[in-house]
C-alpha cells in the first residue's frame, strides 16, 4: 500500500527519495522487489489515466496545455461586462508547464495559481544589463499595444531588457505623457 509506505501527514519529497534509493522493510520482504513493483503499477496507473485524459496516442501528450497545466487570467470585471467588452478585457489561456517545486515556480494545479508574474535579474556590475519579464504588459489600456504584449514571453520564460541609465530608457522610449497637478483657486 503506497499510503503506508508514504504517508500524507508525512510525506515529503525528501522522505520519498530517501525511501525510493534505500527501500526498507516497509516495500516488504525484498525491498527492492517492492519498490520496483509499485514503481511500476504507479506508471501502468499514470499511463491508464493520461490516455483517458488526452487519447491513445502519445505523441500528442503535452505538459503545459490547455487541459493540463496553463494559466489564465480573468479580469477581475469579466463577469460583470457584455460579452464584446469581457473579449477585449480577458486574455486567453496559454500553455505554462514547471510546478511548485521547479525554478521558474507555477504552482501544482492544473490552472496555475501562484508563482511570480514579476522576476527582475539585476547585474549590479552593469544596470542596462539588467533583465525582467512581467505579466500581462505594461498598460492598464485594453486598446493599448502593451495591455497583453508580455503574456506569451512570460508564460515562455522569456526577458526583456529592463534599461536602466537615462540614454538606454531614451532610447526605447515610445511616448511620454506630462502631468500637470490643477490648482485650486
Amino acid at each position: 500500500n503506497v499510503r503506508a509506505i508514504f504517508p500524507v501527514r508525512n510525506f515529503s519529497n525528501e522522505l520519498m527519495i530517501g525511501l525510493l534509493n534505500r527501500p526498507d522493510a516497509r516495500f516488504g520482504p525484498d525491498p527492492a522487489a517492492g519498490r520496483d513493483r509499485m514503481l511500476l503499477e504507479a506508471l501502468d496507473l499514470a499511463l491508464d489515466e493520461l490516455e483517458k485524459r488526452f487519447g491513445a496516442d502519445m505523441n500528442r501528450w503535452e505538459f503545459g496545455q490547455e487541459k493540463l497545466k496553463h494559466i489564465w487570467l480573468p479580469h477581475p470585471l469579466s463577469e460583470a461586462v457584455r460579452p464584446s467588452l469581457r473579449a477585449q478585457l480577458e486574455i486567453p489561456p496559454q500553455p505554462r508547464g514547471g510546478s511548485a517545486q521547479t525554478v521558474n515556480s507555477t504552482s501544482d494545479s492544473e490552472i496555475q495559481s501562484s508563482g511570480a508574474s514579476f522576476r527582475l535579474i539585476a547585474d549590479t556590475s552593469d544596470w542596462d544589463r539588467s533583465i525582467g519579464t512581467n505579466t500581462p504588459g505594461q498598460s492598464g489600456n485594453p486598446g493599448s499595444r502593451h495591455y497583453r504584449d508580455l503574456f506569451i514571453p512570460w508564460a515562455n520564460g522569456e526577458y526583456f531588457p529592463a534599461n536602466y541609465s537615462r540614454p538606454k530608457v531614451e532610447a526605447a522610449t515610445e511616448q511620454k505623457s506630462t502631468l500637470i497637478p490643477a490648482i485650486n483657486q
